[in-house]
């Protein structure tokens, strides 16, 4: 049988390891679902740079994010919208404490058409009428005499799940668009296609016979482009910020994270997934916030 003190040696060993280190535990990261490949990108970059650090990343929906960070069981949530009234009054009755929010990317979708289409802007609502089938023929919306042939990319896509969630309302996409697994497909097929519309991903820079459609507002707003300009200053209307919150101030390791996210090296990464980064002025502020805290 063995002594206390043997017992308390095999704990020791269990706990520690056999280098006598003690096992990191992880930061753990939840929320919004079509935020997960964005994160998981950008932990595994910040993980490889700095031995060590762990994390543990799953994705449902801001809702649950935010309920797991005000519950103690995670440390960041990853949100494609911004924290509800009701939920920063969950964490400062549970905690006594407030979110902290940084932005860490842009998402946006574009609506790509033939150039020889001579519609150049659409509103927010006739976008919404043509995606869901309501509107059917180009006549309807300033066009040719010609019915609308509709493509897009599948729901593996930032921009579908953009759209709909964001525009589409209690409208359901019509059953007759065309999905598409890439983007280059997509653009290949309305370089051909005088009648097409399509929404797809990030591309600024289409081929040949491909322009895309400036989005208004309402129908008296003034058509805005999906140019890097009008995306940083937040004028694009098919777009979303996407953004990291945490409970109370940072620790200091996940303040090193995140001014990391916010750098040059960080936002580059963003860009590699394929959203757009953060404009100079967005991450001095984010920077100025978490100061503050």
């Amino acid at each position: 049988m063995k002594s206390s003190a043997e017992v308390l040696w095999l704990v020791l060993v269990l706990c520690l390891g056999v280098e006598g280190e003690v096992k990191p535990s992880a930061i753990r990261i939840s929320g919004s679902q079509t935020m997960l490949a964005l994160t998981r990108r950008l932990t595994e970059w910040y993980s490889s740079r700095n031995k060590g650090i762990v994390f543990q990343v799953d994705g449902s929906n801001p809702t649950k994010g935010f309920s797991s960070l005000t519950e103690g069981k995670s440390e960041i949530t990853q949100s494609s919208r911004r924290v509800l009234e009701g939920e920063v009054a969950a964490l400062r009755s549970r905690r006594k404490l407030a979110f902290v929010e940084i932005p860490v990317a842009t998402e946006f979708a574009v609506i790509a058409v033939n150039s020889a289409n001579p519609v150049r802007t659409l509103s927010v609502f006739d976008l919404r009428m043509i995606l869901s089938g309501q509107i059917k023929n180009w006549k309807q919306v300033g066009g040719k005499d010609a019915p609308i042939r509709l493509l897009g990319r599948d729901e593996s896509s930032e921009a579908r799940n953009l759209i709909d969630e964001e525009f589409m309302g209690d409208a359901s996409f019509s059953s007759t668009i065309k999905e598409l697994r890439t983007n280059s497909a997509v653009l290949s097929s309305i370089a051909t296609d005088p009648a097409a519309l399509a929404y797809c991903d990030v591309d600024l820079h289409p081929p040949r016979g491909v322009r895309f459609i400036g989005i208004k507002a309402s129908a008296s707003s003034e058509g805005i482009e999906p140019t890097g300009e009008n995306i940083r200053s937040h004028r694009y209307t098919l777009s979303r910020t996407l953004y990291f919150y945490f409970a109370g101030p940072p620790s200091p390791e996940l303040m090193k994270f995140a001014e990391w996210v916010l750098s040059p090296e960080g936002q580059l990464v963003v860009e590699a997934v394929g959203l757009y980064p953060l404009g100079s002025v967005d991450r001095e502020q984010a920077r100025l916030r978490l100061e503050k805290r």
